[in-house]
């Protein structure tokens, strides 16, 4: 079927298809999901155990490695990462690159199987738990503060909040950050405890006892069964101090004559927030996996104005990130780039097309976006920053299809043939070379579409998008541009020929001069791209740039083992500074750990009491930088006693420091001393900022030591004397109070003013069963010593591991720095079982590169083989494929110009440049090929054919390279933006020459003048 006539014939129905496409790509854009960066899955779960009482080793030994064995038997695990510490562990366990977000549900449940599995073998007073839930993005994050109002009082408001909220359409889930932990104390003096007579045992029995459930009875009355339900003992803080206990002589005695008791923030704290230096709440609410973003925060601001009349005086809900405003902005700014290059692309076709063959093409264009929103629509690809980035890109090809056939019917149409034969000859001669030519320009997104690993589904969308929109402006140049042609474009007679102008005359000259010198043409094109390599090879990499947005972090770290108060003052100073400056907006402060997970690639750090992070809102985008400098000199002048750094948000990547060097072995002493060169080295370079490793500085440590024949001959255990320092310094669980449906542990404790007295602990009671009476701590202890233990021990993949970390200040670049220090810590001798590896953006970027590595093989067979079928014959496929190496020459001029890094997102231009060559490439030697076959002479055919198709070639270089220009100044796809318009620009003026060079040495083909010799 003659598509192009057929098309024209039926003209109201293509013309009613495409007025359906454009209001169905107008509809689409106001019903499409919309997020900020592309959604991709972290395939992380966090296994956390709790083992009171154990020491940091012991719980590597007794806990962690019980919980990796059993866990490394998962077939789907890629790493395990844990980070052991007294008391408690953190697993991580990372799932392999290929398991995608639909199988991710089926690899928990093995998970916790696992876990369940191993439980009976893990010690006593041990538990496990775990959270699948790691990935969830809480993008909706406010600030509950209020003034005069108890933590306490927010948290019930917060509460409220959170039953209400969660029932908002497409509303997943909803948490609540910062609450400070309460309990009741129950609080002896030592003296009086000595003189009761009493077993503290049985004394923590009737607390544990009074409020606990157990099984009721029923009776039956008449017909119906009626449950017996007494009231709970304990209904009041009250009640607990009226509690009857046994005295000395069989006396009885109630709780509160012997012991006060009183309801308050259980001490230690582990974590507190701050909203400006007032004591906050954080309300983070996370969207349903594939909701819209943007629709779920406006459903919110609307329930939350609904709740208003219920928000008590003086409490204020204050907004710490909006993504909902953040994807709106997002999507605006790109929305403009996108209509600038359209604008750019079209005016562009205007000029150098003519009016008439540039509003035909423009309005193709139009309507394949307009058809490829429609459809994004309907395949659940969001709009993000990838996808309209995707959009730009492919601008510039969309056209391609749309020019050829254009061109076709122009030159046909002045030559004097009838418009619709001038469209069924382009359409006819060319079609199957433009869908050949359309696939293999899609194919060269493949590797990064296909890529399994997180980088892969980030930017997976360019794949999708490109994809759809390519094939649709193939479907439009065979269908709606000849109508469109037959309509705008009018029949003439014309006796010059049309390629008898200066640009081709130009091409001409030189084409036939180069074919006359091959081998001059031949060199003269390796060595530029000799040279274009070695300079490639020395660029600076990159990984993902920073988000340029109004946010920054602030990590603060005081010596290891600080309490949390001390943190919390030195992290008061910070705000009162960064509250002082008048660019700064907001300053939301998370004490002893991080922030939820508001932003996908925002990962929460470890817990910590020594540790802090502020996160710091600026008034607008161009004050973030300064701000962050400045606040980086503040804290290296002002807090001497506090270590830190300040960094931008990442986009497209984790929280990963720059550079990483991982110190493998067994004993923490050689870990220890190696980390400690590393460090060395890594801090006198000068771009570093903030060296550290993460075992930290060893913590002090009071260890009594115990008469093992005086503690068996009193009866005394470990556990016992365990629970009796507990009492002395922290309180010790006895059991639970029920205040409505919280939960809150009864402590017993020493009064204040004798907690934490490291002098009175030799005269601390215990209660020792053989003699039936209280003696010292001191009867049972020789001596109290001070020693230094790890706090921290982490392991990788079941082994011990110490990582040397550092950022890289503002501006520089991390591969540069690792460059540079790289040598000397290799350099540094390891014991035997001791091994380096290297981590950070480096084997981020070595991940990304290695995912798209396993599709790029399969992706360039596909694209020989496409061209296989096109050709009929492996000469042509094999001129294409020695050509594409041409790409490079142009790109590693036009990033150093642009003074930018060879990043990631530029390495996916690379990629986009191949099918853009290989595209052009098929449309110039398809020409070739059918005037061979006809039987033309051959040079005059390379000659011929060259100069026309210098302009559907030249043309839709330029429409790319051009429609570039609104993203050169993307801190994200600008280094793409340049890899594109430079090496596109090279490679197409030497495609123009190479190609038909190499076609003439493939075929043999002579030139005139040695013809006649």
């Amino acid at each position: 079927m003659n598509i192009a006539r057929a098309s024209i014939r039926r003209r109201a129905v293509v013309l009613f298809l495409c007025a359906l496409t454009a209001v169905a790509g107008i509809v689409a854009y106001f019903r499409i999901g919309k997020l900020e960066d592309p959604a991709f899955t972290i395939k992380t779960a966090v296994v956390t155990a709790v083992y009171p009482g154990s020491t940091a080793y012991e719980t590597e030994r007794e806990v962690t490695s019980r919980i990796e064995d059993a866990v490394q038997s998962m077939g789907e695990v890629k790493h395990i990462r844990s980070r052991s510490m007294p008391g408690m562990a953190l697993i991580y366990v990372d799932i392999k690159d290929e398991y995608d977000s639909s199988e991710l549900p089926q690899v928990w449940d093995i998970l916790r199987q696992k876990l369940n599995d191993v439980q009976p073998n893990m010690p006593a007073g041990s538990a496990i738990l775990i959270n699948n839930d790691f990935g969830d993005v809480y993008g909706q994050f406010y600030a509950l503060i209020g003034d005069g109002y108890t933590m306490k009082d927010l948290w019930d408001y917060a509460d409220f909040l959170k039953k209400q909220l969660v029932l908002v359409p497409e509303v997943a889930s909803v948490q609540i950050l910062g609450e400070q932990k309460e309990g009741v104390y129950v609080e002896f003096s030592s003296s009086r405890m000595a003189s009761l007579g009493l077993s503290p045992a049985s004394v923590f029995a009737v607390l544990n006892q009074q409020n606990s459930l157990s099984a009721i009875g029923s009776t039956i009355t008449g017909d119906r069964y009626v449950r017996i339900s007494p009231t709970s003992a304990i209904l009041s803080v009250g009640d607990i101090g009226d509690l009857v206990i046994g005295g000395a002589g069989g006396r009885l005695i109630r709780l509160k004559e012997v012991a006060s008791v009183r309801r308050d923030f259980v001490d230690p704290q582990t974590f507190m927030m701050r909203f400006n230096g007032r004591p906050a709440l954080g309300v983070g609410i996370a969207t349903v996996t594939g909701g819209n973003v943007v629709r779920m925060g406006r459903a919110v601001s609307r329930r939350l104005e609904d709740l208003e009349i219920h928000r008590p005086v003086g409490m204020e809900l204050e907004e710490i990130y909006m993504q909902s405003d953040q994807v709106t902005a997002s999507i605006n700014d790109f929305i403009v780039n996108l209509g600038e290059s359209l604008a750019i692309v079209i005016g562009v076709l205007l000029i150098f097309m003519g009016l008439r063959s540039g509003l035909l093409i423009g309005v193709v264009l139009l309507l394949t976006v307009a058809g490829t929103v429609a459809v994004m629509n309907q395949a659940g690809i969001f709009l993000q920053i990838v996808s309209l980035a995707a959009l730009i890109i492919a601008l510039g090809s969309l056209v391609d299809n749309a020019i050829v056939v254009t061109e076709g019917m122009l030159v046909g149409v002045e030559r004097g043939v009838a418009v619709e034969d001038a469209a069924s000859d382009a359409v006819e001669s060319s079609k199957w070379a433009m869908l050949g030519g359309t696939f293999i320009a899609v194919m060269a997104f493949a590797p990064i579409g296909l890529s399994p690993d997180m980088t892969g589904e980030f930017c997976g969308s360019l794949l999708s998008v490109v994809g759809i929109s390519m094939m649709l402006s193939w479907v439009a140049a065979l269908t709606v541009t000849p109508v469109f042609g037959q309509m705008m474009l009018k029949a003439k007679k014309q006796e010059n020929d049309p390629y008898d102008r200066g640009l081709f005359r130009a091409y001409r000259a030189a084409l036939e001069w180069c074919l006359r010198h091959r081998a001059v043409t031949v060199g003269a094109t390796l060595a530029l791209f000799a040279a274009a390599l070695a300079q490639f090879a020395s660029l600076d990499q990159s990984f993902f740039p920073d988000s340029n947005t109004v946010y920054f972090m602030a990590d603060l770290w005081g010596p290891q083992g600080s309490t949390l108060e001390a943190q919390s003052q030195a992290t008061a100073e910070l705000e009162r500074y960064l509250r002082s400056q008048p660019e700064v907006k907001n300053v939301s402060s998370f004490i002893g750990g991080g922030s939820l997970r508001f932003m996908l690639t925002y990962s929460p750090p470890d817990p910590n009491n020594a540790f802090s992070q502020l996160v710091v809102e600026v008034r607008d985008e161009e004050q973030t930088r300064p701000v962050l400098l400045k606040t980086e000199r503040y804290i290296a002048d002002h807090m001497p006693s506090i270590r830190g750094t300040c960094r931008n948000f990442a986009r497209g990547s984790g929280m990963t420091p720059k550079i990483e060097a991982r110190f493998y072995g067994d004993d923490p002493a050689v870990l220890r001393r190696l980390a400690a060169q590393a460090v060395a080295v890594m801090e006198d370079d000068p771009s570093q900022n903030f060296v550290r490793h993460d075992w930290r500085d060893s913590v002090e440590v009071f260890r009594p030591r115990v008469l093992k024949d005086q503690m068996q001959n009193l009866g005394l255990t470990r556990p016992l004397i365990n629970q009796a320092i507990l009492v002395a310094t922290t309180g010790a669980p006895v059991g639970v109070f029920r205040d409505g449906d919280r939960s809150l542990p009864i402590l017993a404790a020493l009064v204040p003013e004798e907690r934490h007295r490291v002098d009175m602990l030799s005269a601390l009671p215990l209660w020792a069963p053989a003699a039936q009476a209280s003696v010292p701590l001191g009867t049972v202890v020789s001596s109290l010593d001070v020693t230094f233990e790890d706090d921290i021990v982490v392991r990788r993949d079941r082994s011990r591991v110490i990582t040397v970390a550092s950022e890289v200040k503002l501006g520089d670049n991390a591969d540069a720095m690792l460059r540079r220090v790289r040598p000397a810590i290799e350099a540094i001798e390891l014991p035997v079982g001791y091994h380096l590896e290297w981590g950070g953006e480096k084997e981020m970027f070595d991940d990304a590169i290695g995912g798209m590595a396993t599709a790029f093989v399969p992706a360039l067979v596909v694209m020989f083989t496409i061209m296989v079928f096109l050709f009929n014959g492996f000469r042509q496929p094999l001129i294409i494929f020695f050509s594409l190496p041409l790409i490079i020459t142009g790109i590693a001029g036009g990033i150093s110009v642009a003074g930018m890094d060879l990043s990631f997102v530029a390495i996916v231009g690379v990629l986009s440049l191949v099918g853009m060559l290989a595209k052009n490439s098929i449309v110039l030697l398809d020409q070739v090929s059918a005037d061979f076959a006809a039987g033309r002479d051959r040079y005059e055919a390379i000659v011929a054919d060259g100069v026309s198709r210098v302009r559907p070639v030249a043309m839709s270089a330029l429409t790319t390279v051009l429609g570039m220009i609104p993203l050169i100044h993307d801190r994200l796809f600008g280094p793409m933006a340049v890899t594109i318009m430079s090496g596109l620009t090279v490679s197409t003026v030497l495609t123009l020459i190479v190609i038909p060079v190499l076609t003439a040495i493939a075929y043999r083909v002579p030139c005139p003048s040695e013809r006649k010799k």
